[in-house]
């Protein structure tokens, strides 16, 4: 939408609105002391009081000094594709009204004289001069305001000295380009990155290549309207129809990096060998080293912050276009359970392939179970079966006890776990009890566990040794009491 908005906005500045045909009241303002002097090629001589035309409240210059102009109603229309004149001839006269009367500065009655004049020169073969009364009187010399306007003219044809040229900048450069023709101050240009301030192009934030256009400033966005009754002369509003335009092309260099983030894959609680792209990681990247940009100036500091990514469902999250240096990836907010990386240090120059990719790896966080089983002479045993269940109870593994009595449970993904003893050893009490662990990172639990041995009866029922010692002991005590 903004692109669109930016084109319409363009092209108002640079071709005027057309105006539906209607109807204009003329007026005449007559000039105390002033008459005009005309003769022709024949020798014919023409002469009367001049006014100032006004039509609808407009400022008006004859384009046909051989006719009067009549009172009364006028046709309006656009531009002067209704008048005699060719269009080399219309780009003359529009050039003249444009810097006469109503130009900036010009609202002396000299300056409407010296337009007229200069435009019935520029669209007949009469000579004209100005007199302060109708017998001859003293002749009235505009020549000075005539010069003015023509120079005029003449500045508002010069183009900026870089129009056509090609400007190479990186995002966020800030870009000052100057203008050795000294005639920037005249135009305005169509791009919210870019404003003529004291007459240079100045800008920032560009992201993509664009051919910036200017055109010269209009000083109130009028436009050249043509007035036409019968028997009457034509005269006109004059603007610039196709006022002076420059281009300028600027590259916008740079390469854009693409994250891809992804973690270890896992069936259960094992890392099945795979990696799963990871949707909403967030990372910041950094400048290592101050970052130059093409005018030697500092885009980047050293340490600022540059861009804050999150990566899409995907796993993938694209930088801006970043100029050439060392810049620092930090991963900032990682995948629930799973480590965040440590800083990546990565470097943009003109050997990196044009979309380079960066992988960032993540592992989950992890931590260690082991467990020690002995019996109470502290032996080791081996053998004896474990269980690993989930928070809830459901079962994860089994493993069976080394010959030293260990089992070890390595990278198990931090959390709330069950550890039950399912099968112990023939002589053996097994132990029932479900004992809940909590696995933290990067940190081992250690679980040291004694199993009662069982001792045999005379009626083929074996208990625990530490209990028979228990019942004998109680037994004689009573025995003793009694």
């Amino acid at each position: 939408m903004k692109k669109f908005m930016m084109f319409i906005f363009f092209f108002i500045g640079m071709c005027p609105m057309l105006v539906k045909a209607e109807n204009a009241t003329l007026e005449e303002e007559y000039l105390k002391g002033v008459y005009y002097v005309m003769t022709s090629p024949e020798g014919e001589v023409l002469q009367n009081h001049e006014p100032i035309f006004r039509l609808d409240g407009k400022i008006a210059y004859c384009l046909e000094p051989a006719m009067l102009a009549k009172a009364g109603e006028y046709r309006v229309t656009s531009g002067l594709s209704g008048s005699y004149l060719s269009d080399e001839k219309k780009a003359v006269v529009e050039e003249i009204g444009y810097y006469g009367y109503e130009y900036p500065g010009h609202q002396q009655k000299e300056y409407y004289l010296a337009a007229q004049e200069l435009i019935w020169e520029a669209v007949s073969s009469y000579e004209a001069k100005w007199v302060t009364s109708l017998n001859g009187g003293t002749e009235i010399n505009v020549e000075k305001e005539k010069q003015e306007i023509i120079e005029l003219i003449e500045k508002g044809k010069k183009i900026p000295s870089f129009h056509l040229e090609t400007i190479h900048i990186y995002e966020e450069e800030f870009v000052e380009i100057h203008d050795t023709n000294n005639v920037l101050d005249q135009f305005e240009v169509f791009d919210p990155h870019f404003r003529v301030v004291n007459g240079i192009l100045v800008g920032q934030g560009l992201t993509k290549d664009i051919t910036l256009k200017g055109s010269l400033q209009s000083y109130d966005k009028q436009h050249t309207l043509l007035y036409r009754q019968d028997d009457s002369q034509k005269m006109a509003t004059l603007r610039l129809s196709s006022p002076t335009t420059f281009e300028v092309q600027f590259i916008v260099d740079g390469i854009s990096m693409k994250i891809h983030k992804i973690g270890e894959a896992w069936n259960g609680i094992w890392n099945s060998g795979e990696w799963k792209s990871q949707g909403g990681v967030e990372f910041e990247i950094y400048a290592e080293e101050d970052i130059i940009g093409h005018f030697n100036n500092v885009i980047y500091t050293k340490d600022s912050l540059i861009q804050t990514l999150t990566t899409n469902k995907n796993g993938i999250a694209e930088t801006k276009k970043l100029p050439d240096g060392r810049y620092r990836l930090v991963e900032t907010k990682g995948k629930d359970h799973y480590r965040v990386t440590e800083a990546i240090i990565f470097e943009i120059d003109s050997s990196v392939e044009k979309n380079p990719e960066l992988e960032v790896k993540n592992q989950l966080s992890t931590g260690k179970v082991e467990i020690l089983k002995t019996d109470d002479q502290g032996m080791a045993l081996s053998g004896v079966v474990f269980g690993l269940y989930s928070k809830g109870g459901k079962k994860l593994d089994e493993q069976t006890t080394n010959q030293d009595g260990k089992i070890m449970w390595e990278r198990l993904p931090i959390g709330e776990y069950q550890i039950r003893e399912l099968k112990t050893l023939e002589g053996f009490v097994l132990d029932t009890t479900k004992e809940k662990i909590s696995v933290v990172e990067n940190q081992t639990i250690l679980l040291e566990k004694v199993n009662v041995p069982l001792l045999p009866n005379t009626s083929g029922r074996t208990f625990p040794l530490k209990l028979m010692i228990g019942l004998f002991g109680l037994v004689a005590s009573k025995r003793f009491l009694w």
